[in-house]
């Protein structure tokens, strides 16, 4: 990260394949950069990352704790920015907001729990990301 970049350059990605312009590499940077880093840490389980075992989301507290669904989303929420503002660019986690989507009965398919954050960044932008996670 540089003066002029202070949120970085990276490879585009789409759908975590690498994304070819022309004869090149596709690169993302500013804002973008930091949406697409800070999705492929939410969706990245947390010590499966062989270069950074601190790297991740770790949800398996929020899953295997005994109580209800208020309590879950509050430890999954509390995960989500303690994950998120590990990212040197993060200045604060404004909010986490959870979108319940379920699948009709009978399809045998997990719930979905649609994320939408809000970040501000180290510039004082603010932006936001979701994710998807499946219980």
């Amino acid at each position: 990260m540089t003066a002029l970049e202070p949120l970085g350059r990276s490879l585009l990605l789409a759908d975590g394949d690498l994304v070819v312009r022309g004869t090149g590499l596709a690169e993302v940077h500013g804002l973008a950069n930091l949406v697409q880093a800070l999705t492929l840490r939410l969706l990245t389980p947390f010590g499966s990352d062989r270069c950074d075992h601190r790297y991740g989301l770790s949800a398996g507290t929020a899953f295997t704790h005994p109580g209800g669904q208020r309590v879950f989303k509050d430890l999954l929420r509390l995960e989500i920015v303690r994950t998120l503002a590990t990212d040197p660019r993060v200045h604060e986690v404004v909010d986490v907001v959870f979108t319940d989507d379920e699948d009709p009965p009978g399809t045998g398919r997990s719930r979905v729990l649609s994320l939408r954050v809000l970040v501000e960044a180290i510039d004082g932008r603010t932006t936001a990301l979701t994710a998807e996670v499946e219980v």
